[in-house]
């Protein structure tokens, strides 16, 4: 039992790694004043291995199509933080109030704002069509080695989420964390969606 608890140690170490976060010198006084928050939609990437050697045939190999792709992979991962996030409010972490992932990209549609411009889009002016306080964030890059799943190679899922405050859109809090696979059922959407859920928990909201 105690070499099975030491392994399960030691690959929960391997798989996930976390980096030092950003802070602003203004983030504790800024936060204070945050009641509503929204989460983004993502924006993902894959590798080129990956989408070479993905077993997609005909359309698999157009960059329209991993465009589309990486889009709803970029939404996945915006669900999956807002429900992570949720449950922290839920269960009295955060004293906050996460707008409903869908409401929030209604509301980007309505004012025409499409996922591919949020990368580079004033985060001030995002903040406000969306009626909150802050908005967050996040960059990730999945890159899969083959054979597909568990590799010795490195791979894995990085991830960036940011904290904007919604008044100037200045950067608050940034955060790295790398997901590595585990197993070979760690798909590339597996890896992206729990990377999501622990960022959430890691938010600088908490009580």
């Amino acid at each position: 039992m105690k070499g099975l608890f030491l392994f399960s140690m030691l690959v929960l170490l391997y798989s996930c790694t976390l980096n030092a976060p950003y802070q602003s010198a203004q983030l504790q006084s800024s936060i204070d004043t945050h009641f509503k928050i929204a989460v983004l939609p993502f924006e993902v990437e894959f590798n080129k291995e990956y989408k070479k050697n993905s077993g997609m045939r005909g359309r698999g190999s157009s960059p329209e199509f991993w465009r589309e792709q990486e889009r709803l992979a970029g939404l996945d991962m915006q669900k999956e933080f807002f429900l992570s996030a949720a449950k922290q409010v839920e269960k009295g972490k955060f004293e906050k109030i996460i707008q409903d992932f869908l409401t929030t990209n209604r509301l980007l549609a309505e004012a025409g704002v499409m996922i591919h411009d949020i990368p580079k889009a004033d985060k001030g002016k995002i903040s406000r069509i969306l009626g909150v306080d802050a908005v967050i964030w996040g960059e990730t890059n999945i890159v899969v080695n083959p054979p597909f799943g568990f590799s010795t190679l490195p791979g894995g899922a990085t991830t960036l989420a940011s904290l904007y405050e919604g008044s100037n859109g200045e950067l608050l809090w940034q955060k790295e964390l790398v997901q590595r696979p585990s197993n070979r059922m760690d798909t590339p959407k597996r890896l992206g969606n729990f990377t999501a859920q622990q960022m959430a928990k890691l938010l600088p909201y908490n009580k």
